[in-house]
């Protein structure tokens, strides 16, 4: 991929978290708004029509906070948008906007393919943006070939993948081509592209690519080995026409919204084979890359989250963040240090803004949708019945929003929705699940103990039973027993991450720290981004003394979350430990930020406040 390492070499790249739930509409209306979901109100792929009384996409006109192109349109700047979640109807900004309508095809190869109403922003361009549109019927074998280089095995009549494949790049090759004219004959400062054939294609060939599962048939194996890595190279190569097309003077802002598992942490389902379920497939961090003008060259950036891209593009037009946008800017990647007050929210600021328009008559059929999703594990199929389309989303939307609020600790809103959720859907596991950690969380654990009694029960025998009651042992304080539990649990089933990092914790508060160490680098081996194993591997080498080992771990935990007060406290100790105590003071200084009432970090600050700072940590 010689673009992205071009990028990759001329500017800064890192890991980036991804939120939850991580779905593809959330994250990216919270990476343009740089708000979470229960304040913009993208709540999944479908919602409600009150229009029509079916389901539609999620619309633009749902969104209740300006994005980026809004508070760009107010402020005077020319921005081009193509394709994004959540963006039909195009929204009227200063520039153009072709919504994410205006690639699906919807109709058979040769029939009339009229644009939907509302498809394109302004109107007169609609026209010349029609004629840029591909169909995956103008897609011949030979397209293929770079992706599935054996395709003549394969029997077309009952193998749908190549076809689904054909139906991705067609889609993908026509945004790239409605971006590329726009860049090109009309005037912008700000370009904001979204490309889904990577998600889409590893949703469906991930599971074929090297090395091979063992569920997985060698044959089809060999058929779909080399797809995955094709639709990467094939998306390098439109990143390098996007590239010069913008020229050196344009700084680049390259994100993915989460990971993909591709290796041996791929899921399985109970049968063994690999999982459908969407979600299980994401990984917590995706990717970031920057590069152009007052942008370091060839540097590292660390713990950034999706919620730090708005603030952060924002800073790079001398603009500022809003105090009601809880991520950071990434100062770190600048040349510069950008010193850019924040105004207490863009949602006061007066003026037209470029929202968008009213509801169009011509409305989204959400048929093709839905079973596109059932396909890739997001949705069970459900029937034709639009009462219960309605009601599948609603519930599924109820479930999100849930969701947001358990990350951002608002508990007590969660239990309602939850509460609601178990009723409706009894027999739903995770719903279950999910209010039990409220309950806990919430500081509720008589209402949390039968809840999770009631799903030990229906798992007796299976390593998931031992999980759970092992897991709450160890939140109550019975370490004796939660380590007996999470022990029956691995001689179950095969170890996984979770339960290592469970097992570490165990070993960690009885003070085996021998014990310990092996499962917390074991859960490494599986995930190396899993925060909370770097964190108990922090916290293990502190009490074991070995601090610069420890302040390396922080680093790791901090660098992939950071919003860890713990680790942040853990390096400050180690930093202390070794003498730095200038890095010490600053990270006991985040720590109070993000948790004012840790009164250890400010008794470490007080006892090193008169010393003098000594040489970096080598």
């Amino acid at each position: 991929m010689p673009n992205l390492q071009k990028l990759v070499e001329g500017g800064v790249m890192g890991k980036i978290a991804t939120l939850q739930p991580a779905l593809s509409p959330m994250l990216w209306t919270s990476i343009a708004t740089g708000k979470t979901a229960d304040h913009h109100g993208v709540l999944g792929f479908l919602e409600p029509d009150p229009m029509a009384g079916t389901a539609r996409p999620v619309a633009s006109s749902s969104r209740k906070v300006k994005a980026l192109w809004n508070i760009l349109h107010q402020s005077g700047f020319r921005s081009h948008v193509l394709n994004w979640f959540a963006g039909h109807p195009a929204e009227p900004v200063n520039g153009a906007f072709v919504s994410n309508a205006y690639a699906k095809a919807g109709q058979p190869f040769g029939a009339p393919w009229p644009m939907l109403a509302g498809t394109v922003h302004p109107s007169e361009l609609t026209d010349a943006l029609a004629d840029l549109r591909i169909h995956l019927g103008d897609l011949t074998g030979d397209d293929l070939l770079p992706f599935i280089p054996l395709l003549a095995r394969v029997d077309q009549s009952k193998d749908q993948r190549p076809a689904q494949l054909a139906g991705i790049l067609a889609e993908t090759i026509t945004v790239h081509a409605a971006a590329s004219w726009l860049m090109e004959n009309r005037e912008w400062e700000f370009l904001a592209v979204y490309f889904d054939a990577i998600d889409r294609a590893g949703h469906l060939f991930m599971q074929y690519h090297p090395p091979r599962l063992e569920a997985v048939r060698e044959a089809e194996f060999e058929i779909y080995r080399d797809t995955i890595n094709g639709v990467y190279c094939y998306l390098d190569a439109m990143l390098g026409r996007l590239v010069q097309l913008a020229g050196p003077e344009t700084a680049i802002v390259l994100v993915s919204d989460h990971g993909f598992e591709s290796g041996r942490l791929r899921p399985k389902g109970p049968d063994g084979e690999p999982a459908k379920a969407a979600l299980l497939w994401h990984r917590t961090h995706g990717v970031l890359c920057m590069a152009g003008p007052g942008i370091r060259r060839d540097e590292l950036v660390y713990g950034a989250g999706l919620l730090d891209i708005a603030p952060t593009i924002l800073n790079l037009f001398g603009l500022p963040a809003a105090e009601d946008m809880p991520g950071r800017s990434l100062a770190e990647a600048f040349e510069a240090l950008p010193v850019i007050d924040r105004i207490p929210s863009w949602e006061e600021a007066p003026g037209e803004c470029g929202r968008a328009a009213d509801e169009s008559e011509d409305a989204w059929d959400a048929s093709e949708m839905m079973a596109q999703l059932a396909a890739l594990g997001y949705f069970d199929a459900v029937s034709d019945s639009a009462s219960d389309k309605l009601r599948l989303i609603r519930l599924d939307r109820t479930m999100n929003l849930a969701k947001v609020h358990m990350e951002c600790g608002h508990y007590d809103e969660a239990i309602s929705l939850l509460e609601y959720l178990v009723r409706e859907q009894p027999k739903l596991t995770a719903h279950r699940m999910y209010l039990a950690q409220a309950y806990f969380k919430a500081g509720r654990l008589a209402d949390c103990r039968p809840v999770v009694e009631g799903v030990i029960a229906e798992a007796a025998g299976r390593p998931l039973a031992h999980l759970l009651r092992g897991n709450l042992a160890l939140s109550e304080g019975r370490t004796e027993e939660a380590l007996a539990c999470l022990l029956q649990a691995e001689e179950a089933g095969e170890p996984f991450p979770r339960l290592c990092e469970l097992m570490g914790r165990a070993f960690l508060k009885l003070d085996r720290w021998d014990d310990a160490e092996p499962q917390f680098r074991k859960a490494l081996e599986f995930n190396p981004d899993s925060a909370e194993a770097w964190a108990g591997l922090a916290r293990l080498l502190a009490e074991k003394g070995d601090y610069t080992g420890a302040a390396e771990a922080a680093l790791n935990a901090i660098g992939l979350r950071f919003d860890l007060p713990g680790s942040h406290y853990i390096l400050g100790v180690s930093l202390a430990r070794l003498g730095c105590n200038a890095r010490a003071m600053q990270a006991f200084e985040t720590c109070r930020a993000l948790a004012p009432e840790t009164a250890a970090a400010t008794g470490w600050m007080a006892e090193i406040s008169g010393r003098e700072p000594s040489a970096a940590l080598r």
